[in-house]
C-alpha cells in the first residue's frame, strides 16, 4: 500500500477557512499586490476582494440561498473569477460547466445539478447560450435566473449585479468547510453519462495548497491561465492556489500558442501548467525561438500519459521543473511527485500519494491487492476523495465502496519507493486471442519513431482473435509510414504477439471538450474512427489472403 509524502504545513492556517474567507485573508495579507491580470485589467487583491463582496450583495437580491447550485458557463475571465467566489462567499455551490458544451450536454448537467441559476456570456458570433437555455426552459424547472455578461435580451445583466453595493458582514451565511460543498464537477462522460463529483470548501482549498508545495510556488509566482477552470486541474492548481499562496494569474480566455507566448514574455509568467497537446502545439510553432520564456521556472503536465520523448523535449526547449502527475474529477490531485523528487520519478511516474491519501493496486474482478510491480486498478481513499456522486446513488455504489475506496479504472504499478505507472485504462486492455495487452508500450515506442508525430493504439474487432491491435498515426509533415514499416521498426522490441495487426493514418486525433484529454472510446472517438475506416492497412487480412 502507498506511503504519503509530506506533511500540510506551510498552510496551516487556511485549513478551517472557507473559499471567500481565503480571499478575504489575501486581501488583508497584501491588499496592493495583483491578484488577476486579465487582458487590459489589473485587479489587486483589495479591489477582487470588494468586486467579490458587490457581486455577491447583487446575488443575494436575486434571491438565491445557501447550498443552492448555480452553474458558472464562462471562458477563464475577470467575470468567472468573480463569479466563483462570489458564490463561495454566499456559501452556492458552483457547478462548473463547460463552455464549448452546447444542447443536452448543457441540459443534463442543468437538470442533474438542481441548479437555479446560470452565469452566462452570450455571443452572437460564438453561441446565444441565453437563447439555448431559455428554449430548455421547459425541462429545467428549477433553473430561475439567466445573467449574462453579454446582457442578451430576457436576461439578467451582470454588470448590473455589481452596482448594489457590498454585502454586510451580517448578512454572510456561516459556511462550513469541512462539511459544505464548494463546488460540482462533472466527468466527461466520454462513454457513458456524465456524473456529478462534488467538493468540499476544505478538500479544495488543500488540493490547492498541495499543488502550490509539489512545486515551492509562492506570493512571488505568476501562473499563466489558459488551461480551463471547469477543469479540476486547473481550477485547483490556478483558480484556488494562486488566491491561496497571493500569487498572480495572468488569464487567457481562448487558448492560442501565439497569444500564450506573447503573454508569457510580457508579464514574465513563471509558472506553467498545461497538458501534453499545448506543449507539442508550442514545440511546432515556427516562431517559438523569437519569445523569451526565461522567466518560466516550473509546472505541471497532465491530461493524459505522455511520452517519454516529449518530457525530454519539453526540458531542453524550456529549461524548467516539472512532472506528470495524477488527478481526477473524484480526488482533485491524487499523485503527486514532491518538491525534489527524482528527475527519472517525475517523468517516467506520476508520484506518489498526496498526504492523507491511502492507495491499493488490485484486481479489477476479484478486488486482490497486487504486489509492488504488478499491473492492476488503481484505487484511492482519502480526505481527497468525493464521498457520492451529485444525485446519482447508482453510479456512487458502483465506484465507491463503503470503507470509501474510489475504483479510478486506471490500470497502474506501484514500485518499491511508492512511485505509481499508469499503464492505461481498465477498457484500454486488448484482448487478443485472450492475452491482455496494454496500449500504453506500443505508443511510448512508437512515439520515438522520427516519421510519427503522434500515435494511439486501440482495439478493432477480429473474427478469430476477438479483437485486433490498430495503431492510429498521425505522420510527421512530409513523412509516409506503412503497417509493416511499423511492424519491422517494433519488431526487436516489443513481444511478437504485441505487433499491431492495423494501422489507420489520421490527420487529426479527436479529442474531449476542452481540448486537452483525447477522445478515444467516446462518440467519434480514434477507435470509433478507426473501425470505420475501410482504407486502413490490415495485416491479418493480407497474411490469410497470401
Amino acid at each position: 500500500m502507498g506511503q504519503a509524502w509530506g506533511k500540510l504545513t506551510k498552510h496551516e492556517d487556511l485549513k478551517d477557512l472557507a473559499a471567500g474567507e481565503m480571499l478575504e485573508r489575501g486581501a488583508k495579507l497584501c491588499p496592493e499586490k495583483e491578484a488577476v491580470v486579465a487582458g487590459s485589467r489589473r485587479v489587486t487583491y483589495a479591489e477582487l476582494n470588494r468586486l467579490v463582496d458587490q457581486f455577491a450583495a447583487g446575488l443575494k437580491t436575486l434571491g438565491f440561498q445557501k447550498g443552492d447550485r448555480v452553474a458558472i458557463c464562462l471562458h477563464n475571465s475577470l467575470a468567472l473569477v468573480l463569479s466563483f467566489y462570489a458564490l463561495a462567499r454566499l456559501g452556492i455551490i458552483t457547478v462548473w460547466v463547460n463552455p464549448v458544451y452546447r444542447g443536452k450536454e448543457l441540459e443534463f448537467i442543468l437538470s442533474n445539478s438542481g441548479a437555479r441559476g446560470i452565469i452566462v456570456k452570450s455571443s452572437k458570433e460564438d453561441y446565444d447560450y441565453a437563447g439555448a437555455i431559455t428554449a430548455m426552459k421547459d425541462e429545467l424547472p428549477a433553473l430561475e435566473k439567466i445573467i449574462d455578461v453579454g446582457h442578451s435580451k430576457g436576461t439578467i445583466d451582470f454588470a448590473s449585479l455589481l452596482q448594489k453595493g457590498e454585502l454586510p458582514r451580517e448578512q454572510r451565511p456561516a459556511v462550513d468547510p469541512h462539511h459544505d460543498y464548494l463546488m460540482l464537477i462533472y466527468t466527461s462522460g466520454a462513454t457513458g453519462i456524465p456524473k456529478g463529483a462534488p467538493s468540499t470548501h476544505y478538500q479544495c482549498i488543500r488540493a490547492g495548497c498541495l499543488y502550490a508545495e509539489s512545486l515551492d510556488a509562492s506570493a512571488d509566482d505568476i501562473f499563466i491561465g489558459f488551461l480551463p477552470f471547469c477543469h479540476s486541474y486547473a481550477f485547483n492548481s490556478i483558480l484556488i492556489d494562486v488566491i491561496a499562496i497571493q500569487a498572480t494569474m495572468v488569464l487567457l480566455e481562448n487558448y492560442n500558442v501565439e497569444a500564450a507566448l506573447q503573454l508569457i514574455e510580457k508579464e514574465r509568467c513563471t509558472i506553467h501548467h498545461a497538458a501534453p497537446t499545448h506543449y507539442i502545439m508550442t514545440l511546432k510553432h515556427p516562431q517559438l525561438e523569437k519569445y523569451d520564456l526565461s522567466s518560466l521556472r516550473a509546472g505541471l503536465i497532465s491530461g493524459y500519459v505522455p511520452p517519454e520523448e516529449l518530457l525530454e523535449q519539453i526540458e531542453k526547449t524550456f529549461g524548467i521543473y516539472f512532472f506528470n502527475f495524477w488527478g481526477s474529477s473524484e480526488t482533485g490531485p491524487g499523485l503527486l511527485s514532491p518538491w525534489g523528487a527524482p528527475r527519472e520519478k517525475r517523468y517516467k511516474t506520476v508520484g506518489r500519494p498526496v498526504e492523507g491519501e491511502e492507495i491499493k493496486i488490485v484486481d479489477p474482478v476479484s478486488g486482490r491487492e497486487k504486489a509492488p510491480m504488478e499491473v492492476g486498478e488503481l484505487t484511492v481513499r482519502g480526505w481527497n476523495v468525493i464521498s457520492e456522486y451529485w444525485n446519482n446513488p447508482a453510479e456512487t455504489k458502483a465506484h465507491i465502496n463503503a470503507k470509501g475506496w474510489l475504483r479510478t479504472g486506471d490500470l497502474a504499478f506501484e514500485d518499491a519507493e511508492g512511485y505509481v505507472t499508469i499503464v492505461g485504462r481498465t477498457k484500454d486492455q486488448i484482448n487478443r486471442g485472450a492475452l491482455k495487452i496494454v496500449p500504453l508500450e506500443l505508443e511510448e515506442e512508437l512515439a520515438k519513431h522520427p516519421k510519427i508525430a503522434e500515435v494511439s493504439v486501440v482495439s478493432t474487432p477480429n473474427p478469430v482473435l476477438g479483437e485486433s491491435i490498430c495503431v492510429c498515426v498521425i505522420p510527421r509533415p512530409g513523412q509516409t509510414i506503412n503497417l509493416d514499416e511499423i511492424r519491422g521498426y517494433l519488431q526487436d522490441k516489443i513481444a511478437r504477439n504485441k505487433l499491431p495487426d492495423e494501422l489507420c493514418l489520421m490527420e487529426e486525433f479527436p479529442r474531449l471538450s476542452g481540448g486537452v484529454k483525447l477522445n478515444k472510446y467516446g462518440k467519434g472517438g480514434i477507435q470509433e474512427l478507426a473501425q470505420a475506416d475501410t482504407a486502413r492497412e490490415v495485416h491479418w487480412k493480407k497474411k490469410k489472403r497470401a
